[in-house]
């Protein structure tokens, strides 16, 4: 006999004695997910706690699907390819993600199962001169086809979480919107403040704030305002609204936000659509005023009125500043006097220690300023609606910049 003939005869019988490998873990269910063998290796695979809520018909069924998809390639000797179609792993991963199955936990039985195989198949393996060398072979290709099952697995499971999260994000940004905006029912406020870890019980603060340009504003918001949902109570929730960051809290943090937010006073959630009008409004003018901190319209005086409040703002700007702007410096140089003056509680001598002028020149500018706009700067009344123009103009007008005093 030729060494060509040898070689051949002894493929031949190498793979008889493969087919006989394949026909023996056919007979133990050990490829198909069929007979009592495969039962004892389903029983040993999911043991994890994470499948306790998973009934064991659907794992079995599950688990064949699984197998089904490789088997043809460990028969025919090959490793997965392109062509193969990961499909039916993939839904898997879904489902075990629907399940509450985690992946690190559906990942370890995967690695369990081909543990175990392993051990099953040296036990049931048939007696042959090419026995080890099989065994090799064997776990090597089925090695392949688990690594690559894991892979389609895992993808699944993940493409499942994202789109469990995203519908978990809506239905919570809903639930925010509905209730700042007064469009929940009292009812559906308590059932939802215990399905989102909220204390019903407790005061929250309406806010609002516009996010700084960037791709991690939300989240640093998200984190200032721990609004995160945790094991213990939520300190609130939050969402987006026009493009701001709207929502409620209970506690507000003691350190500087990242960027201005308009906050409420502490209210029952039912009376938080009330109060979310005065957040809008605090944050307005926060931005309005250049402020970054956070505020409530308490803290702001009469500017949110003159931020709000445009026609009048229009109507005291044109009586008591826009007469000096014909004057050009000069008028510029009264109007900053009045408005240091008004700022120093009407004291000549702090206004001119700040101005670096004389006495006279105080005075001399003061009565400029009344005897152009009529007013007298002694008069309560009068005084409110200076405020209220320069106020005005410096957040609508030439001269924006730095507010004037409250």
């Amino acid at each position: 006999m030729s060494r060509r003939d040898a070689v051949a005869r002894d493929a031949g019988t190498r793979d008889e004695a493969w087919d006989a490998l394949m026909a023996r873990l056919q007979e133990t269910g050990l490829l198909d997910g069929h007979g009592p063998m495969a039962d004892r290796m389903l029983e040993r695979v999911f043991t994890h706690s994470a499948y306790r809520h998973v009934e064991r018909d659907v794992l079995r069924e599950s688990w064949r699907r699984n197998l089904s998809v490789s088997v043809e390639g460990v028969r025919a000797r090959r490793h997965p390819g392109e062509a193969d179609d990961d499909g039916p792993l993939r839904e898997v991963g879904e489902e075990r993600a629907r399940q509450g199955v985690g992946v690190a936990e559906m990942l370890q039985t995967s690695m369990q199962h081909q543990k175990i195989f392993v051990d099953l198949v040296r036990e049931l393996a048939p007696p042959s001169p090419y026995r080890d060398s099989l065994l090799l072979e064997l776990f090597a290709i089925k090695q392949a086809w688990s690594a690559w099952s894991m892979v389609a697995l895992a993808a699944g499971h993940r493409e499942a979480e994202l789109e469990m999260q995203r519908r978990a994000q809506e239905h919570q940004d809903g639930f925010v919107r509905r209730i700042i905006s007064g469009s929940m029912a009292a009812s559906e406020i308590g059932s939802g403040a215990a399905a989102y870890g909220l204390d019903r019980d407790r005061e929250y603060r309406a806010f609002r704030a516009r996010p700084a340009p960037g791709p991690d504003s939300l989240r640093l918001m998200e984190r200032y305002l721990r609004v995160a949902a945790t094991a213990e109570r939520r300190n609130g929730m939050m969402t987006v609204v026009d493009g701001d960051l709207c929502g409620f809290v209970a506690v507000l943090p003691a350190e500087p936000p990242p960027t201005a937010v308009g906050v409420s006073p502490p209210v029952p959630l039912h009376e938080l659509p009330a109060v979310f009008r005065l957040a809008t409004r605090a944050l307005e003018t926060a931005l309005a005023l250049g402020r970054t901190e956070v505020v409530s319209v308490a803290d702001l005086g009469l500017h949110p009125a003159v931020v709000a409040d445009h026609d009048l703002g229009e109507l005291m700007h044109d009586r008591f500043v826009k007469p000096f702007e014909r004057f050009g410096a000069s008028g510029a140089a009264i109007l900053e006097t009045v408005e240091r003056y008004l700022r120093n509680g009407s004291r000549l001598e702090a206004t001119r220690q700040q101005l670096f002028l004389h006495t006279n020149t105080v005075r001399y500018r003061l009565t400029r300023f009344e005897s152009i706009t009529g007013c007298s700067l002694r008069d309560y009344d009068d005084l409110a609606q200076v405020w209220w123009a320069l106020a005005w103009d410096r957040l609508h007008g030439s001269r924006g910049g730095a507010s004037v005093a409250s």
